[in-house]
This record gives structure tokens, sequence and C-alpha cells, in this order.
């Protein structure tokens, strides 16, 4: 017998399907309204021209009616409920300051208020999740936010709660609404909860100083992600949950990081960087659905963050050997992804090429950091080489390319910044090299353009 679970996630491919469809029965409409109009205009004088006409106007009166009816489905079923939450909370809101200017209800009076208020939207989400649970799960919503705000206001303003009983409402209620979108099956919902999550240490806590409990608290909302990744494959979750995690934390890094804490965040930078790259594959590895636009910039961003936070505890400059070794250390971690890739992902052709630039990118920085003058332009020349024989044997379009730019921004630097400072037989040596190379890889070019690019769909990489 199938789950309540698998139920819920059959009909949500139902309507994905339903839209799908009905995005192919507009472009059908369209094709069809376009045949029909070259038809009449080809026999002029063919007695069904009229009804096939008329035909093309109902179909265009379909067309438009089925793009009013979407419109509508979005504006009733997106829209209005979100702005119906927001405008009851700021009833709720403005009735409560008038209360407060007016010195009708005292400070309790008006927490017991807002709790009621929560409470009763709570109630009758319950009351129609059986026959109206979309309605529902919008009610469910509106009362967790209230039910959030209200406990920060107990806190902040009124000193009704200590910290850490404030501390462990907001948790629950976090948890709590993680729990619920699951079953209600809505990403909304998950979003609300998430925000709520990361914002209590910073709305709770009356100092920031202990952040070694702060990250904790961070990497265990941030496992209750993880968990939900494996359940529904939710991108905006994901991104956002990730974007929160690295603002903070890079944030506390570039300006409130002492070396005393160095041990922690390396810890919590591995701990977030894992977390995040899993909660990318997480829906891969369960359904096998190839990585979408969104989870490839997941995976992007994740990277540049662990770069980032890697050079900030170790405090490196573009001038130490920190820098270079942290750069060495990264391009090697992303070309060793890009081949896990391709044997474990083979058919993830963006992300292995990806990590395959990233690494590029990286090893190019570490020989600028690590090397200057006419070493940097050889090395360069010599990383391009390599890059180029590789796409020759793979067979491969984008190496070759990515050859052919590093070329030509040595060639550049040689032209703008090296001339500056090298020497007369520096500088020889460079142009000759540069010069040669790129004759040589012109002459393949002429040599093998019929094998290069009649074969360049088949792409092993």
């Amino acid at each position: 017998m199938s789950t309540p679970e698998e139920i819920k996630e059959l009909q949500q491919r139902l309507d994905q399907l339903s839209r799908e469809l009905e995005g192919y029965r507009q472009q059908l409409f369209t094709l069809r309204q376009q045949v029909n109009h070259l038809n009449g205009n080809a026999t002029p004088g063919q007695p069904n021209a009229p009804k096939q006409i008329g035909t093309s106007k109902r179909n265009a009166g379909v067309t438009s009616a089925s793009r009013q009816t979407a419109l509508e489905n979005f504006i009733g079923l997106r829209v209005i409920h979100v702005v119906g939450i927001v405008v009851l909370l700021i009833g709720i809101s403005i009735g409560v300051k008038y209360a407060i200017d007016q010195n009708l209800i005292t400070p309790l009076s008006r927490i017991i208020l807002a709790y009621m208020a929560s409470a009763g939207l709570f109630i009758l989400s319950v009351i129609l999740r059986k026959n109206y649970e979309g309605f529902s799960a919008i009610l469910f919503s509106g009362a967790m936010a209230s039910a959030y705000f209200t406990t920060y206001g107990a806190f902040v303003y009124y000193d009704l709660f200590p910290q850490t009983f404030a501390f462990v409402i907001m948790a629950g209620l976090a948890v709590y609404t993680a729990i619920k979108s699951i079953q209600y099956n809505r990403q909304e919902i998950a979003l609300l909860g998430m925000v709520g999550a990361y914002a209590i240490p910073l709305l709770v806590s009356s100092n920031h100083e202990n952040y070694v409990l702060l990250f904790s608290y961070v990497l265990v909302m941030n496992a209750g992600i993880l968990y939900v990744s494996f359940r529904r494959s939710w991108k905006v979750m994901n991104l956002l949950a990730l974007f929160i995690t690295w603002t903070i934390f890079t944030g506390w890094l570039l300006f409130k990081y002492k070396p005393a804490y160095k041990f922690y965040a390396i810890i919590f930078t591995a701990a977030y960087y894992i977390s995040f790259l899993l909660s990318a594959f997480a829906f891969r590895i369960r359904k096998h659905i190839r990585l979408s636009q969104r989870q490839l910039l997941h995976l992007l961003l994740n990277n540049f963050a662990f770069f980032i936070s890697l050079l900030s505890i170790f405090e490196a400059s573009s001038s130490n050997a920190r820098a270079a070794a942290i750069t060495g250390f990264c391009a090697i971690l992303f070309f060793a992804f890009a081949l896990a890739g391709n044997n474990f992902f083979h058919d993830e052709k963006m992300l292995n090429r990806m990590h395959y630039v990233e690494s590029l990118i990286l090893a190019v920085l570490f020989v600028a950091i690590e090397w200057s003058g006419l070493n940097i332009t050889l090395l360069w020349t010599l990383i391009s080489v390599i890059v180029f024989v590789l796409g020759i044997i793979t067979k491969t379009t984008w190496p070759r390319l990515a050859s052919i730019v590093l070329l030509a921004l040595t060639l550049l630097k040689l032209m703008i910044i090296d001339s500056l400072s090298f020497t007369a037989v520096q500088k020889i040596i460079a142009y000759l090299t540069i010069g040669t190379l790129l004759l040589v890889i012109s002459f393949f070019y002429q040599k093998f353009r019929q094998m290069l690019f009649e074969n360049a769909e088949n792409e092993k990489i």
C-alpha cells in the first residue's frame, strides 16, 4: 500500500506534468494557427480554407482563454495567500501598536493576545486541513510567523522570558515547522521555518561573543536542511540556507575572527562545506535526477565560500606562502572532484566542466602567487600546452578554447605589464615561446580541422 508521502510525491509530479501539458497545448494551438494560416495563403481557392481560418480563430481564442486561466491560477493559488498573510500580520501589528499607544493593555496582555492570534490560525489550519490542505498550509505558515516574532518581542522588549526559555521555544517552533513542511509538502513553509531558525541566535542572543555555540547551532540547522534535502527537491531552500550560513560565517571570519579560534574555524568550515555539498547531491543520490542550474550554482557558491574561508582563517594575503598553499590545495581538490565526477556522475557534464575550470583558474592563480616575472609567463604557457593536449586526447572542445584564452591572457600580460620590467633577453624568450606555440596551434587546427569540428558533438568530458 502506498504511504501518504508517496501519494503526495505522485501528486506533486502529476501537478508538474499538468503544467507542462498546458504549455505543450498552448504551443500546439499556436502551431496549428500558423499551419492553418499558411494553408489558407497557399491554396486560396480551396473550399475548406474558410473552415481552417475559423478553426485558427477558435484555437487562438482557446489559447487566450488558457493564458487567462493560467494567470488566474497563479494569482489565486500563489499570490493571494502570501499577500493575505502579510496583510493580516500588518493588521495585528497595527492593532497591537494602537493598544500600546492608548495604554489599553499591559505588556503581558499584549503577548497573550498575540499568542492567541497565532493559536487561532493554527487551530483553524488543523480544522481545514482535511478538505482544504492548501489553505490550511497558508494558515499554518501565518501562525508560525506570528509565534516566532511574538516570542522575540516577549524576550527583547518586555523581558517576560529568560534567554534560554526563549531560545528553546523558537528552536522548537523551527523544528516543528520543518516537520510540517514535509507533511504538507510545501516549500514556502520550510522557507519560513528555516529563516526563523537561522534568525534565532541573532534575535535572541544579548551578545554574540559565544561563537562556538552560535556556529554549532547553525550546523544543527544545516543538518536539518540536509535531512529535508533527501526527502524533497527544494532547491530554493538549499540555496537560501547556503547563502545565510556562509554570509554569517565569512562575515565573522573577515571582521571578528581571531587566531585563537583557528581550530574551531577549520572544523566549522569543513562541516559547512561537506553538509552543503551533500545537500546539493541529496536528491540526485536518492532519485537519480540530474542536477539543475540552481544546484550547480549552489555548488559553485559553496566552493567559492570554502576557498575564501580558508584564506581568511590562515590570514593569507596575495603575496605569502599560505595563500599559495591554500590555492594549490583547492585546485587539487576541485580537480579530484572533476575526476570523481567523470567516474560516478558521467552524465553531469556541466558539473564536471565547472570543477575542471575551477581547478584551472586556481592553478593559474597559484602560479601567479608562487612565482614572479618570466617564470609566470613560461608556466602559464606550459599550463596552456598541457590543457590543449588534454583537449586533443579527450576530443573535447572547451579545454582547447580555455588553453587559447589563457595564452591570450599571457600575451596580454607580457605586452602590458612585463614589457615594463623584463630585460631584452626575457622579452625575446617570452615572445618567441608564445609566438611559436600560437603558430603550432594554428597549424594543428588547419591540419585536423575536419576531425575536430565534425566530431565536436562526441565529447567525453
